[in-house]
């Protein structure tokens, strides 16, 4: 059974749980309760998720289909067993298994939840018309729909995330801004829930009811704040609550939206360290004495922050491309003059590294936007956004292309008019059917895509493998992106490393070394009659072994700090004298200290060469 008034997050099966039948095998139907059950979850701040054995995109597809998907957050949906991805799902959401009951018509299942996580509420569909009487008895409500979008927030960052090689990268990228304000009486109710609610970041875990709230509050020799907390991804609103008498703690608590954003240690070390007895569990240290470097970091000195750029555009600089240039940009500290197009995750979480590939930045001026929109539609795996046509749209002053995926992906050509578009390694083209059962089944990279047979089958017939640029594509792809730019505009080039990788294990990066000083050889001989190109060559900043972190293409720190200053020195040299001397020297983000490995002092007389 479960405890309704616990619950913060209903996971669904969907086959004989959410709806009637197995969708693999014919038609489903959703029962209209279910169907209301959860939009009535939703309105008193009880989320959904889905864990689900079935093909993602199918199932995501038909739930927009039924106007469904805004009311499921982190759906988890392949063919892997649910223990760990329960555990896995409930981590992302940073809840506890206590608060989560978990609905699945296969007894099997639900014992394989709960002995993953052996705190979890489970249930079969039988249960459902007893939580459709608890839910109908509460009469408080989010009709705005407040704890779902604080989810979604969540939901986004994970995806994000998963792209750098350190938290600490992350969150420096995050841009997390906390405040504290102490009109706390105007807040009550939020911050009675807060207290009522939290577990986790609960230090003290007393349970003050609202009007013993609000005599604190009114104390004068109490001290009271509520916190809170914004960034890059959204709005969190209040996540946390203190109150200090006699320079001790009496409430310390914060929401677990937070974990693992250091608010907690900020706050904490903000107020001066007063006396705090810890009661119970909480998942957090404040040993620490530092103030979390990455919280409030444009707040330090907003006069200086202000750059005079009347004379530049908002779109001044772009910086397109994959994982090279995305850990190259957490090191420039002030990027009001930057937009960036990386590697993205599309909403049913589909991994599109394609944004920066020459083929794509081509084809993005080429094709109509009637031949875009029908590779999107026939192609389950294709993204409007892969044709992002903004490098010709704005004035950019200066535009930063790395070559890396050009190297790594296979590109496609429709058969009957020509369109191209670059997806997945070229090493297992995904026309050739002796790679399809090795797709289908996850054996082969698939940017978290689900292939099935039938979807194979009508690509190959629509479209042909026409390999992996060659050097020479690469230089024809460049020369069209820069005829088509302003005549003014900047063209900087990342190029490929060429050091050997001596720990690689993937095939697909076997001769890589080798073939980016193919494909860099003929990018500087090309650059040399070209106005206004400039290349960043990374070879010289990668020394030995030491210089990788984890992957062929992946480097420590130091290497991405090196590659910042010489981008930050690009910019400074192109629009410096459009921008002031103190946002100039304020641009490249110096904490060597804080934020770079030892290495940096070790390579740092490399690093002036």
């Amino acid at each position: 059974m479960y405890q309704f008034d616990k619950l913060k997050l209903v996971i669904w099966d969907l086959d004989e749980t959410f709806w009637k039948g197995t969708f693999s095998e014919g038609d489903v139907t959703i029962p209209n309760k279910n169907r209301e059950l959860i939009k009535d979850l939703t309105d008193i701040g009880i989320v959904n998720s889905i864990c689900s054995k079935n093909d993602e995109s199918q199932i995501m597809n038909y739930l927009k289909e039924q106007d469904l998907t805004d009311y499921f957050v982190f759906p988890s949906i392949n063919w892997l067993p649910k223990g760990e991805r329960i555990k896995q799902l409930i981590s992302d959401m940073k809840l506890r298994p206590s608060n989560v009951l978990f609905l699945d018509d296969s007894l099997s299942n639900l014992g394989e939840a709960s002995f993953s996580c052996p705190e979890i509420m489970t249930g079969t569909p039988e249960i459902i018309p007893d939580l459709i009487t608890d839910v109908q008895k509460v009469n408080k409500k989010d009709y705005s729909h407040k704890r779902l979008q604080q989810y979604r927030v969540l939901e986004e960052k994970r995806k994000a995330r998963e792209i750098f090689t350190s938290n600490e990268e992350f969150l420096y990228q995050s841009n997390i801004c906390v405040t504290v304000s102490t009109d706390c009486a105007s807040n009550l109710e939020r911050i009675h829930d807060l207290i009522i609610r939290s577990n986790q970041l609960n230090f003290t875990k007393i349970r003050s009811t609202e009007a013993q709230l609000m005599s604190l509050c009114s104390d004068s020799d109490t001290k009271c704040g509520y916190v809170s907390v914004k960034d890059r991804f959204g709005d969190y609103g209040i996540v946390g609550f203190y109150a200090i008498k006699s320079n001790q703690l009496l409430h310390f608590v914060f929401s677990c939206r937070t974990l693992g954003m250091g608010v907690e240690q900020y706050i904490y070390n903000k107020l001066g360290r007063p006396e705090l007895t810890v009661v119970g569990e909480v998942i957090s240290d404040l040993s620490n004495r530092e103030i979390p470097g990455w919280i409030n970091q444009n707040k330090v000195n907003k006069t200086s922050k202000k750059m005079k750029i009347d004379n530049l555009s908002k779109h001044s600089v772009l910086v397109k491309g994959p994982c090279d240039l995305f850990q190259i940009y957490p090191y420039v500290a002030d990027t009001e003059l930057f937009d960036t197009e990386f590697t993205y995750v599309t909403n049913t979480g589909l991994v599109v590294e394609s944004t920066g590939h020459t083929t794509h930045v081509v084809e993005a001026l080429r094709l109509t936007e009637a031949q875009k929109q029908l590779v999107v539609q026939e192609v389950p795996f294709a993204s409007i956004d892969m044709y992002n046509d903004n490098i010709y749209k704005f004035p950019y002053k200066i535009v930063f292309l790395s070559i890396l995926s050009d190297c790594n992906l296979g590109v496609y050509r429709r058969k009957e008019t020509g369109e191209r578009l670059a997806f997945l390694e070229y090493i297992h083209p995904i026309t050739d059917p002796s790679n399809w059962s090795n797709l289908i089944a996850g054996q082969y990279p698939t940017a978290n895509f689900h292939f099935t047979d039938d979807i194979l089958k009508k690509f190959a017939a629509q479209y042909e493998f026409i390999g992996r640029n060659t050097p020479q594509q690469i230089v024809e792809n460049l020369t069209y992106i820069r005829s088509n730019l302003s005549e003014s505009c900047v063209l900087v080039i990342m190029l490929g490393g060429e050091l050997c990788y001596e720990k690689n294990t993937f095939e697909a990066y076997r001769d890589r070394h080798i073939v980016h000083k193919q494909v860099n050889a003929a990018i500087r001989k090309w650059a040399e009659n070209q106005p206004n190109v400039r290349l960043i060559d990374v070879n010289k900043y990668i020394i030995d072994q030491n210089s990788f972190y984890d992957h062929f293409n992946h480097y420590v720190k130091p290497v991405y700090y090196a590659l910042a200053a010489e981008m930050v020195a690009i910019v400074n040299d192109v629009i410096g004298s459009q921008i002031s001397e103190t946002a100039r020297s304020k641009m490249l983000l110096i904490r060597a200290k804080e934020i770079l490995a030892p290495a940096y002092y070790k390579l740092r007389k490399v690093f002036k060469r």
